[in-house]
């Protein structure tokens, strides 16, 4: 701060009312460069650090020490400046005094002596001392002093003569770490932070940054040049994420930026703007641009040689991206796209080959986070009351997982009654609870086109947990374009497509969609597009108009009956019919009525489940009938479904799911462009016949659970678009698969099938992906079964016949899942070591004898589920499966588990008995040690190291259960 007792240094900063800096800069102002002085001053200024350097703003009159104490003692960072003659100035020593008494942040500058002068008081700063002690110092204040520089010199600080480009150099990284001990680059990041460490973990590796304990490593030099873009719905905290690692590792490089709302700017501003706030970010001063091809020239030729970190929040278009080329930075450049959709950054992949680019998907928090997080702001520390917990449970998981979303309910609902925070769970039931989530949620609906958004209106409003492909044949039919569509919401994740290719969308969005149909007409509901509400049906029926319904769920909760002729006449535009019981009434069967008198001219979609007489299709226009779905047809008489199958030429998909009065194959009638026939449960059925082998386009074919069938028909083999065979439950025995044969069959699963066996000739189905084989009675597996290149999954759940594998599984290597759980089977072959593409191996409740040494290097498994192997001793090395995430081993007798620091560190899912002991390789062997980043770790009870299990309790970032 001082010049020493003489004055001397940059002009100074006025006295503030409230005696408050952020620095404190302390030097002797003869010894040191007046320049260097200077450019510090103003560089930590130009910052927006408040900076005290001397005391020209103390009132004539006043005492001077007593304010430069008060200073020191209210400042954040105190940098005393070492130089060689810094000690034979009394002020300068006594403000070093006062920050070591006061407890400050001290970060020394030496300049031109090292601290071991400083600390041990040698060469001119032994001489300052003799002059001290010759003017009259006492020795219990050089004393104090003493102790305070050595004190001081033990602190890591700058040496000037260790900057190989001097004082500018030196100058930079003062204020950039000054910077980042006071945040003041960071980003506001809610203090209510919960299940954040695995997404930032994995973020960390994403982008090449060293992480370990929570924190960055310093000293790192970043590589290369690195594009990860982050995706997930809106709520689900991207920019949150975006925003901690922003703030962890933003002082790694020369200049960050973190752009915002980047949608809003390109549709309300312009490409220049973004560029002016980019480069005045980087370069720390504003800046002006006239125009985007100055502003393009002049980001490649300023930044071209420097690391920057820029995150560039809410991207929507691709364009967005191209117009800030990441081959205009530096080596160990990083850029950060945050966006609802998932393949934006896709646009770098051609024209970039030297930028890696990566994607980090962010998923909603699990239901215990998003419990956490509401309880953190919906009751704040307080015990919730019995009530109150179990209600909290029920809002958070309503909440759908989005943080967003929890943290405006929880904060809602602090401090309201029970009966309130009921009311409000039956609201979120009903529609969105916050408008700013519906606000950008209808955003991204609206920026689809226009077949898109009929996608996501149907499957907000009817097939929410249903296989895309059946609704996929009915927007194909109206041209829709299903593929690019779903494929379009998936991006922007509108939609997600699940296991079994399952549609889900958020709940938020499921209600949004709804109420974005409703809003077409709110008070007339025959004129929206869409009806699935009993209360808006009825009324239609009753208006006796014509509806402009196009798509219609009549699933009504008790049996209703309407005349058949309103019922068709008020809904003449239907695509999409769902109904269930017989809610038509007036309909007999004439085999003699036209086409002319049918209605429903536009049906491409029928579900009537639990239809009580099939006869009633007849009076359907069923020519443009692409899925027809009569699962659990009660009708005893099937005598009209030749007659039926006549009208419905144009049909795909034919699902009779549960028709057990259903005693005769239907395929003899079937048209012959049928790709999808569901027989699952049809328990009367006594074969399928042999026309089936002329439904060339046949697709797949579910005979589940129609017990009565003994074999499939010779030449069904022959059926070249064949993908999928579902056999479970039949009392089919074998089946032969000549050379040649189901040339492109993926699936087959014959589950349940008690007496089924595989011959040699599985081998010939080339394309085969999935075989699953759970609860059979087969003993062993053909040799052959390794030629099965192509084989991704191979199920044998609960074969408890099966005791061994053949070697030659080893040359599955599209292998990825072996699922063995409950088996017989108590050792793998050494050939599973070529495994190289297995992600998962279970085999809980086998009786396999020690941790198969096979599998110790495949880098690639990710899981590992050996639990309640009750056999199963020694030691368990994991040290070579670097991607290892879950780990079960409990119930058995595992005694050790080696690991590295890596997976010590990347761990998610670990369940172990009480007494294994955990060694890190490379320490000392059998020490006890804790995952730091296991989300949920089980530590049963059984051992006695009580040490270890407390500490395994007391990480709140996982789940300790029993001990």
């Amino acid at each position: 701060m001082a010049g020493g007792d003489n004055h001397s240094g940059p002009p100074s900063t006025r006295w503030p009312n409230v005696i408050r800096y952020e620095v404190f800069l302390s030097f002797r102002g003869e010894d040191v460069r007046r320049s260097f002085i200077q450019f510090l001053y103003e560089s930590l200024t130009a910052s927006g650090i408040y900076t005290f350097i001397d005391y020209d703003g103390i009132e004539i009159g006043e005492e001077i020490m007593p304010k430069i104490f008060e200073v020191i003692r209210h400042s954040e960072i105190c940098i005393p400046i070492f130089s060689k003659d810094f000690a034979s100035s009394k002020s300068c020593l006594k403000e070093v005094e006062k920050m070591v008494e006061c407890r400050r942040t001290i970060m020394p500058i030496f300049y031109e002596v090292s601290p071991s002068v400083v600390g041990k008081q040698q060469e001119s700063y032994q001489q300052s001392f003799c002059n001290l002690a010759a003017a009259g110092v006492t020795s219990a204040t050089r004393n104090n002093w003493k102790e305070a520089l050595q004190s001081v010199s033990r602190i890591r600080g700058w040496e000037l003569e260790k900057f190989k480009y001097g004082e500018h150099e030196l100058i930079n990284e003062v204020v950039s770490t000054v910077r980042r001990l006071l945040r003041k680059d960071d980003l506001d990041v809610t203090a209510h932070l919960v299940g954040m460490d695995h997404h930032v973990q994995e973020m960390m590796k994403k982008i090449g940054v060293h992480y370990e304990d929570g924190q960055v490593v310093e000293g790192q030099m970043l590589s290369g040049k690195h594009v990860v873009e982050i995706s997930g719905l809106p709520g689900v905290g991207k920019s949150t994420l975006a925003a901690i690692i922003y703030n962890k590792i933003r002082h790694l490089f020369d200049g960050w930026s973190f752009l915002k709302d980047i949608h809003e700017i390109f549709k309300e501003r312009t490409l220049l703007s973004m560029q002016e706030d980019l480069i005045g970010d980087l370069q720390k001063k504003r800046c002006t641009l006239r125009s985007s091809a100055e502003g393009t020239t002049l980001i490649k030729y300023k930044f071209g040689n420097l690391r920057v970190l820029i995150i560039l929040d809410d991207v929507s278009d691709s364009k967005q991206i191209k117009s800030l080329d990441p081959r205009w930075f530096g080596l160990g450049s990083r850029i950060i796209v945050i966006s609802m959709e998932s393949n934006l950054v896709d646009i770098l992949a051609n024209d970039c080959d030297d930028i890696l680019i990566e994607k980090y998907e962010v998923n909603q928090m699990n239901d215990d986070h998003a419990f956490q997080l509401f309880c953190k702001h919906a009751l704040r520390g307080k015990p919730p009351q019995e009530e109150l917990c179990s209600l909290a449970w029920d809002i958070s998981l309503a909440a759908g997982g989005l943080p967003f979303v929890v943290e405006v309910v929880g904060s809602f609902l602090y401090g309201k009654s029970i009966k309130f925070w009921k009311e409000a769970l039956d609201r979120m039931d009903r529609e969105p609870f916050n408008k700013e989530v519906k606000r950008i949620l209808k955003r991204r609906y609206e920026d689809l086109e226009e077949n898109a958004q009929k996608i996501f209106l149907d499957i907000a409003c009817f097939f929410m947990g249903k296989d895309k492909t059946i609704p996929s044949y009915m927007w194909e039919a109206c041209e829709y374009d299903p593929c690019k569509g779903i494929e379009d919401l998936n991006c922007k994740s509108l939609v997600r497509i699940r296991e079994n290719d399952e549609l889900w969308m958020h709940n938020q969005l499921k209600v949004l969609g709804r109420q974005i149909v409703k809003e077409e007409h709110p008070s007339k509901p025959f004129k929206r597009s869409r009806l699935w509400n009993q209360e808006d049906i009825e009324p239609v029926l009753n208006e006796r108009k014509d509806a402009a319904v196009e798509a219609l769920s009549a699933t009504f909760d008790k049996p209703y009956s309407f005349p058949k002729r309103r019922f068709f006449n008020n809904f003449s535009k239907l695509r999409y019919l769902k109904m269930n019981h017989d809610i038509i009434k007036g309909y007999k069967q004439n085999a003699k009525s036209s086409r002319e008198d049918s209605f429903l001219r536009g049906l491409k979609c029928l579900e009537w489940r639990g239809c009580h007489n099939i006869s009633s299709l007849l009076a359907l226009h069923l020519s443009n009938l692409v899925v027809l779905d009569l699962s659990w047809s009660t009708s005893r008489s099937w005598r009209c479904w030749r007659q039926i199958m006549k009208r419905a030429k144009k049909l795909k998909v034919l699902i009779l799911k549960g028709c057990h009065w259903l005693a005769k194959s239907p395929v003899s009638c079937a048209p012959i462009n049928l790709e999808r026939l569901d027989l699952e449960g049809c328990s009367s059925l006594p074969g399928i016949g042999r026309y089936i082998s002329k439904l060339r386009n046949l697709v797949s074919l579910n005979i589940k659970f129609c017990s009565f069938v003994r074999e499939l028909p010779e030449d069904m083999g022959s059926l070249e678009a064949l993908k999928e065979l579902y056999i479970n439950g039949t009392s089919i025995e074998a089946i032969d698969f000549p050379e040649g044969s189901y040339r492109k069959l993926e699936v087959l699963s014959a589950c349940n099938c008690e007496c089924f066996s595989l011959s040699d000739s599985i081998s010939n189905l080339k394309s085969l992906l999935y075989l699953a084989l759970d609860d059979t009675k087969v003993s062993e597996l053909p040799y052959s079964i390794g030629l099965l290149e192509n084989l991704q999954t191979l199920s044998l759940k609960n074969c408890r016949s099966l005791w061994k594998l053949p070697y030659s599984v080893g040359s599955l290597e599209g292998l990825q899942v072996m699922d063995l759980s409950d088996t017989v089977v108590d050792e793998l072959p050494s050939s599973v070591k070529y495994l190289r593409n297995l992600k998962v191996l279970k085999m809980p409740r086998t009786f396999i004898r020690e941790f198969p040494g096979g599998i110790k290097n495949l880098e690639r498994l990710e899981e590992i589920d050996f639990s309640g192997c009750r056999c199963l001793k020694g030691k368990c090395n994991i040290t070579g499966l670097w991607s290892l995430r879950v780990l079960l081993l409990e119930y058995t007798d595992i005694s050790r588990l080696i690991v590295t620091y890596r997976q010590y560190c990347s761990l998610q899912n670990v369940r172990l008995e009480g007494s294994v002991r955990i060694s890190k390789a490379g320490t000392t062997e059998g020490a006890p040690h804790q995952f730091n980043k296991c989300e949920t770790t089980t530590w049963l009870p059984g051992g006695d190291d009580s040490e270890t299990v407390e500490r395994w309790r007391s990480d709140r970032s996982k789940k300790v259960i029993g001990g």
